[in-house]
């Protein structure tokens, strides 16, 4: 008997201002940035480096302009052989401009390199959490952002009697100073849908939203869509 199962869990997931303020930059994931590559070229893996058996991953912090150009490039992680390679190659990355509000902005990311030991040098398609990268953004008053992020809690399950059914759950999410979910507000949905929804987004836990260091609350808006697979 086919399994019905989620097909969309957290389909959307944004920060709500009280005012529409245009940011000077937003920092976005490395996933994203992958999606907006336009030219791009792989490291030469060093012939040193694989005489000496290196391989691994090289993790850098790029700064992209309204032009899709990377201005700045900082290496964060990786053997300095393997980051002299990647700096190379990405000197001849361009990427489609971000676009915010309908306009381009400089965007602050990360891409990475794997250096594998049978010579095979490829780019990373999305790179684990870092401490020290979340996504935010530069406010236009200078203050940075830094989103919150969720780091505990079983997604939303439906009970056996919802199995197969389709139905959508939108909430907002009030996060608290110390990353505890603090009050969810049901904006829509179908009802049967919206208590085992409510019930597991309670149990979250977040790593708090951070505004130029300091923990502060936040407001997020999320939705959750379930179908049977197809």
């Amino acid at each position: 008997m086919p399994k019905c199962v989620i097909i969309l869990a957290l389909l959307s997931i944004g920060m709500l201002t009280a005012a529409q303020e245009r940011p000077r930059m937003i920092r976005v994931s490395g996933a994203v940035m992958v999606g907006l590559v336009e030219k791009s070229a792989l490291p030469v893996y060093p012939q040193l480096a694989r005489e000496k058996g290196i391989t691994g991953e090289v993790i850098s912090k790029i700064l992209v302009d309204e032009t899709g150009r990377i201005v700045m490039t900082e290496p964060v992680d990786g053997d300095p052989l393997l980051v002299a390679a990647s700096i190379d190659a990405l000197r001849e990355f361009r990427y489609r401009p971000y676009q915010l509000m309908g306009s381009a902005i400089k965007v602050e990311s990360q891409v990475g390199f794997r250096f594998a030991n049978n010579g095979k040098v490829e780019q990373l398609s999305s790179i684990p959490n870092r401490p020290e990268f979340k996504t935010g953004v530069l406010k236009a008053n200078g203050s940075f952002v830094l989103w919150p992020r969720k780091i505990s809690g079983e997604e939303p399950a439906l009970p056996p009697e919802l199995s197969g059914k389709s139905g959508a759950v939108y909430l907002t999410i009030a996060i608290a100073a110390d990353g505890s979910v603090q009050d969810i507000r049901v904006l829509g949905g179908n009802q049967a849908f919206i208590e085992p929804v409510v019930s597991a987004v309670k149990r979250f836990k977040y790593e708090p939203q951070l505004v130029d260091g300091i923990p502060s609350p936040a407001t997020l808006e999320a939705s959750y869509h379930f179908g049977s697979s197809r």
